[in-house]
C-alpha cells in the first residue's frame, strides 16, 4: 500500500475520493461508482453501502465498481445525485462503509404488526428523506399496510405529520388558505385550473401544488407547464400569490414532503398503493402549503383508484380525521363517474377545453363546467365566503362575467406564462389521425384505462401537444365512419404505435 493511500484511509475506516462527474442518469441518486482497485484497497465489494459526507451533509449510497469510468482515488457521480445534492466536481468527498440504519428496527417492528411511536415512524420518514434506506426496504415498510392490521388512524396521522415535517413548509399571513384536490385516475378532469380561478378572482388565498402524472395521461402541473413555469421556488411562489392570491405550481420543485416522491416510485413499481399511503401523500401536502380549507373530490368507479361507495366512505373518514388532527376544515365530495371528462386527454388538450369554459365558448366541455362549480361552490361554502346553498350561484358569476377568465390569465403571467391565449392558438400536434366508428349506435362506454394508455403511447404527459381529442363521449350518437377520437402527436412512431394499441385495445363500446 502507498504512503498517499494509507493518509487516505483513516483508523475508523473513513477513506476520501474526489467527485468526477459522469453524463449518465440511473434514475436513482443513491447510486455511485468507484474505481476496483480503490474498492480492493479500502475493502468495498459492489453492492455495498457507504455514508458519503461532504460540506456538513451526509447520504447514504450503494456502490458499482468499474475498471474505466473513473480512475484511481476518484468517485463517480451519475447526474441524479449531482442534481439532487450539487456535489462540486473535484470535491473531496468523506466515505465509509455504512451501519444499518436505526430505522429499519421500527419496519420490523411494523411488519411483525406492532404499533409505531411518532418518533419510530419520523425516523423511517427522515431515513427515507435522506436515502438511508433502499428501495426494497422502503418495499417493506409499504407491505406493512397490507397486512391485517396495517396502519392505526394515529399512525396515518403520525406519517403525514413527519412527511411535512421533513420539507419546506409554507406559512401565509391569512386566517383563510383555500385547498382542493382530486383523487385521480379520470382522465381530462382538469378541475383544478378552474376551481383556482374562481375562488381565488374572489380574494380567497389559494396557493395550488399539483402532481405530475405517475400513471395518468397528466398531472395538473404537466397541464400548467403547457402554458407557464411550474418549478417555481418557495420565494416566487409566495411572490406570485402575493400579487393574484394564488398560484398553479409543481409541488415536486418546492421539495414539499420529500420522502412521498421516493414511496410514490416504489408504490408505482410494486403497481399497487395502499390507501393509507394515497391518503398520507395528500394531506402532507395540504398541511406544507398551509391549507386550512380543503375541499376533496372523491370520484368512483370500476376503472378508478377507488371504485367501490363502501371503499370511499372508508378513505373519506380517514380525511376526516386527519384533517381535525390538523385544525382544517374539509369536505370530501364522493360521486360515481363512468368515463372520462371533458374531451381534451394531454397537456395541450386540457389547456383547450379549461380555456374554452373560461371563455365560454358554446363548444366547451360541459361536464367539466359543471364539475368545477361544483367544487368551487362547495369550497367557497366551505370557507364561509358565501353563504349554504349560494356557493355554485356565485361561481357560475364569475365564471360568466369573465372574472375567472381574467384571474386565470392574471395567474399565467405572473408564473411567467403567456397571458395572451386563446383555447384557439394552444398548438396541437403535427402528426393526427381521425378513428373512426365502425357502425351506427350510441357511445355506452370509453375505457379511463385505454384513454390514459393512448395518450402516454402517443407522447403525453413529456409532449405537451400529444393526446386525445373524444369528437363523441358517452351518452352521444353516432354514424358509422363518423370520427369516434382524434390523436394527435409528434411523431410518426408514436402514431404508429398508438394504431397498433388500437387495433388491439376496446376503447369505445357502441350499443
Amino acid at each position: 500500500m502507498s504512503s498517499k493511500t494509507k493518509e487516505n484511509i483513516q483508523a475508523d475506516g473513513e477513506f476520501f475520493l474526489k467527485a468526477k462527474y459522469l453524463d449518465l442518469k440511473t434514475g436513482h441518486p443513491w447510486i455511485v461508482v468507484i474505481h476496483e482497485e480503490d474498492a480492493k484497497t479500502y475493502g468495498v465489494r459492489a453492492g455495498d453501502e457507504l455514508t458519503l459526507k461532504w460540506n456538513q451533509k451526509t447520504t447514504q449510497v450503494s456502490v458499482d465498481l468499474t475498471k474505466e469510468l473513473v480512475g484511481r482515488g476518484e468517485i463517480g457521480l451519475f447526474q441524479d445525485i449531482i442534481t439532487k445534492y450539487h456535489i462540486k466536481e473535484g470535491e473531496v468527498l468523506e466515505l465509509a462503509l455504512a451501519q444499518p440504519p436505526s430505522s429499519l428496527e421500527s419496519i420490523r417492528k411494523k411488519l411483525l404488526d406492532k404499533r409505531l411511536t411518532y418518533e419510530e415512524i419520523r425516523g423511517v420518514i427522515s431515513d427515507v428523506v435522506n436515502y438511508n434506506l433502499d428501495d426494497v426496504q422502503i418495499a417493506f415498510f409499504l407491505a406493512s399496510a397490507f397486512k391485517k392490521n396495517g396502519f392505526s388512524n394515529e399512525e396515518i396521522y403520525f406519517m403525514t405529520k413527519a412527511m411535512a415535517e421533513t420539507g419546506e413548509m409554507l406559512f401565509w399571513e391569512r386566517d383563510l388558505v383555500a385547498d382542493k384536490h382530486s383523487i385521480g385516475g379520470v382522465p381530462g378532469n382538469r378541475t383544478t385550473p378552474l376551481v383556482v380561478s374562481i375562488v381565488s378572482s374572489l380574494g380567497i388565498y389559494f396557493p395550488k401544488s399539483s402532481s405530475r402524472a405517475i400513471t395518468s395521461e397528466a398531472g395538473t402541473a404537466d397541464v400548467i407547464e403547457a402554458i407557464a413555469p411550474v418549478e417555481l421556488s418557495s420565494v416566487k411562489i409566495k411572490e406570485v400569490v402575493q400579487k393574484t392570491n394564488a398560484c398553479l405550481v409543481w409541488g415536486g420543485a418546492l421539495k414539499l414532503a420529500p420522502a412521498d416522491d421516493r414511496i410514490l416510485r416504489v408504490s408505482y413499481e410494486l403497481g399497487i398503493e395502499p390507501y393509507s399511503k394515497m391518503i398520507v401523500s395528500i394531506m402532507a401536502k395540504k398541511v406544507a402549503m398551509g391549507a386550512t380549507h380543503l375541499v376533496i373530490d372523491l370520484p368512483i368507479g370500476p376503472d378508478l383508484k377507488i371504485s367501490s361507495l363502501k371503499d370511499a366512505l372508508e378513505v373519506k373518514k380517514i380525511f376526516e380525521y386527519l384533517a381535525t388532527k390538523f385544525k382544517i376544515k374539509i369536505k370530501v365530495l364522493i360521486e360515481p363517474l363512468n368515463g372520462p371528462v371533458g374531451r381534451g386527454i394531454g397537456p395541450s388538450l386540457e389547456i383547450r377545453d379549461i380555456l374554452k369554459v373560461l371563455e365560454q365558448r358554446p363548444a366547451r366541455p360541459l361536464d367539466l363546467e359543471k364539475r368545477a362549480l361544483k367544487l368551487a361552490g362547495t369550497l367557497l361554502e366551505l370557507t364561509g365566503v358565501t353563504k349554504k346553498g349560494s356557493g355554485e350561484k356565485i361561481a357560475l358569476k364569475q365564471l360568466t362575467n369573465g372574472e375567472a377568465l381574467k384571474q386565470f390569465k392574471k395567474i399565467i403571467a405572473a408564473q411567467g406564462g403567456k397571458a395572451e391565449l386563446t383555447s384557439e392558438t394552444i398548438p396541437l400536434g403535427n402528426y393526427s389521425f381521425e378513428v373512426k366508428s365502425p357502425k351506427t349506435g350510441v357511445i355506452s362506454h370509453i375505457s379511463s384505462r385505454e384513454l390514459i394508455r393512448m395518450a402516454r403511447l402517443l407522447g403525453s404527459p413529456a409532449t405537451k401537444e400529444s393526446g386525445v381529442y373524444l369528437n363523441k363521449v358517452i351518452g352521444e350518437a353516432v354514424t358509422e365512419g363518423e370520427a369516434l377520437c382524434t390523436l394527435y402527436t409528434n411523431s410518426q412512431q408514436r402514431l404508429d404505435l398508438a394504431l397498433n394499441e388500437l387495433k388491439k385495445s376496446q376503447l369505445y363500446q357502441i350499443s
